[in-house]
């Protein structure tokens, strides 16, 4: 199903945030204390790229409460056709997302570990496997409101604890709004939210760096009406008002783009390869739409009913790939090229689509075909039910039919 239907999702979490905090803008906010002992409390810019609720903390979550498995699992290798299991796979840590809005504080303890303190009173383990946690943090930006931005760096920091922002705050960089927009793919589809240009640029006073006509060019992105890729290495950029520009010469516009991330309300992240990237269009973000502090519950235990090919159901407390648990947890996969980040929160139904793919329904109703990872194919670790405190279940991806989330 195309992804037009993704305005769908926007609307409806509309109708569920009206009544929201007025004062939450949904910036990440927070008192962040130095092992110096300074304190300082504002909005913060995380490691560039993240700054608001919704964003999400990539990582590796340290994981030794995995079951074990009653079926021989292993590396998968693939001879004429046939698929060989050797060896188990014995690995306890997994990629992860985890959206800030359910975090109540965060410890470093190494420089490349942190505990995770969630609103449930959840602790959870994380290592660095990208720029997010650890020493390979870009920088945290936090702008108390008295003064210029402070930047921090991953070695400097001994706690941060999140909280909504208050009505006394007033930031130091006034008028900045988040990048909201509808991105389309060269496969047709439509993607409506928020946007994290180049996975970097997510204000409105960010800049779009280029070169017009041999010069270099600065424009802020809320001057911005829409950007055009015309080629790998050139986009158009129109202007709200003023003329149009053809724009090249960096990685803003050209092959090096990281990509645009797209935060779908509903949904979780949809992640957009440069190739795969056509046209965005920027727009007012609707009344009430932005995701606010309150908004997060720091994620549930996951229940359902899971049924197998023989038409067996049980129901409990769910393990997907023997690992997603809670809520805030994400489901991983591809469709039409494109990289889904969805939050399990967010999904009504899976079902097993064949040996290498997945139909995911969302509460929104959006359905979703998803491959390319183990959350979603025939190397998934397991699906495990607790139906009882003394008595778990496991169904492996071959048996697999359905699962329904309470």
């Amino acid at each position: 199903m195309r992804m037009g239907i993704l305005v769908v999702a926007a609307s409806c979490v509309l109708c569920l945030v009206q009544g929201a905090l007025a004062t939450d803008h949904g910036f990440i906010f927070g008192t962040i204390t130095t092992k110096s002992g300074d304190h300082y409390t504002g909005r913060i810019r995380w490691d560039h790229n993240e700054g608001f609720w919704d964003d999400l903390i990539d990582a590796t979550k340290t994981d030794d409460d995995r079951y074990e498995s009653n079926h021989r699992h292993g590396a998968r290798i693939s001879i004429l056709g046939i698929k060989i299991d050797s060896g188990d796979w014995g690995d306890e840590n997994s990629s992860s997302e985890l959206c800030f809005g359910h975090v109540e504080s965060i410890e470093p303890r190494s420089s490349g570990r942190v505990i995770v303190r969630l609103k449930n009173g959840e602790k959870v383990r994380f290592e660095d496997s990208g720029t997010d946690i650890g020493s390979s943090n870009r920088g945290i930006e936090i702008d108390t409101g008295e003064e210029e931005a402070v930047d921090l760096d991953w070695g400097d920091i001994e706690r941060i604890e999140f909280k909504p922002e208050p009505d006394d705050y007033h930031p130091t960089k006034g008028g900045v709004e988040r990048l909201y927009g509808r991105v389309k793919t060269g496969g047709g589809d439509d993607i409506v939210g928020f946007v994290a240009w180049d996975m970097d640029e997510i204000y409105s006073t960010d800049i779009l760096d280029g070169e017009v006509n041999d010069r270099d060019r600065k424009i802020p992105f809320g001057t911005i009406a829409s950007i055009e890729k015309t080629s790998r290495d050139a986009c158009l950029v129109r202007r709200q008002s003023g003329p149009e520009f053809r724009v090249s010469g960096t990685n803003d516009v050209d092959s090096g783009n990281r990509g645009v991330a797209v935060s779908v309300p509903g949904l979780g992240r949809v992640r957009i390869d440069w190739d795969e990237f056509e046209s965005v269009t920027f727009m007012p973000i609707p009344p009430g739409l932005q995701p606010t502090y309150g908004q997060f519950d720091g994620g549930k235990r996951l229940h359902g009913t899971v049924t197998d090919s023989d038409g067996k159901t049980w129901s409990g407390a769910i393990s997907w790939d023997n690992d997603e648990r809670f809520g805030w947890e994400c489901l991983n996969g591809e469709q039409n090229s494109i990289n889904y980040d969805v939050e399990l929160a967010n999904i009504a139904i899976i079902e097993r689509h064949s040996g290498r793919a997945a139909r995911v329904t969302l509460r929104n109703g959006t359905t979703l075909k998803l491959r390319g990872s183990n959350d979603v194919d025939d190397d998934n670790k397991g699906i495990f039910i607790e139906t009882t405190q003394d008595d778990t279940e496991e169904v492996n991806w071959d048996e697999f039919e359905k699962i329904t989330f309470e």
